[in-house]
């Protein structure tokens, strides 16, 4: 049976959503508890990063293939767009959750720690460099200030536990945003320096605003731009918890 192009984003959001979705209800996960914590995350963080998605769509920066989407839109949003900011979440939260209760008893390296500062410095020096690119010195700059901010001023001793599920998460990271920068991700080399000649994007970007680097086909300013998307959102969970 042939499969619309139409659904491919959404798929891509189900695809990330259902699994964790299902196994929420594990006896021993039970991440449904949860569920309240983290919906105040997902609002906090899709406060500040939809407005920042519909300003940047409509300055294109970025944007949306019409093969690929469903044309419901919310704003100048495709609908999967915003589905997106609670799908990828959902499946990275419920990921930090089960490694919450497997290391519960262990102690994190401190090289996670360290990770953090070096990560704070790397983005700000890539901000420094290339502050004339709206994307690279927006997203760089948002992560420097909440790795700070936890690093300095909130001390969390989560963060550690954080940034190790983040390494964790990278794998499936990259293939489900190498989908959706470019459909046949895999054909491309993982450096790639030619991102003018990706075809097939379900989202686009134009390059003279990020770094013209591409891990595969997905701009390596995502990395810094899904960092900050996944810490903002557990700084929230966590806070909602120890209440």
């Amino acid at each position: 049976m042939n499969i619309s192009t139409h659904y491919y984003y959404i798929i891509v959001n189900i695809g990330c959503f259902i699994v964790p979705f299902l196994f929420s209800f594990h006896p021993r996960l039970r991440f449904y508890r949860h569920w309240k914590a983290f919906g105040a995350g997902t609002m906090v963080m899709a406060a500040v990063f939809i407005p920042w998605d519909m300003y940047y769509t409509a300055k294109g920066i970025w944007g949306f293939n019409d093969k690929y989407i469903s044309g419901s839109y919310i704003g100048n949003l495709p609908l999967e767009e915003c589905l997106f900011f609670f799908c990828i979440p959902y499946a990275c939260i419920y990921t930090y959750h089960c490694f919450s209760i497997f290391l519960e008893t262990r102690k994190i390296p401190r090289f996670f720690y360290y990770l953090g500062w070096g990560l704070a410095a790397l983005c700000i020096v890539t901000a420094a460099i290339y502050h004339n690119r709206a994307y690279t010195l927006v997203t760089h700059l948002l992560c420097a200030v909440l790795l700070l901010l936890h690093l300095c001023v909130f001390k969390s001793a989560y963060l550690g536990k954080f940034l190790l599920v983040f390494m964790v998460l990278l794998v499936p990271f990259l293939t489900s945003n190498g989908v959706l920068t470019g459909t046949t991700f895999w054909q491309y080399p993982f450096i790639n320096l030619d991102p003018d000649a990706i075809a097939e994007p379900i989202v686009w970007y134009d390059n003279a605003h990020n770094l013209g680097v591409r891990i595969w086909t997905m701009p390596v300013d995502d990395l810094s731009y899904g960092l900050t998307m996944l810490l903002l959102t557990v700084t929230v969970y966590e806070r909602m918890l120890r209440k």
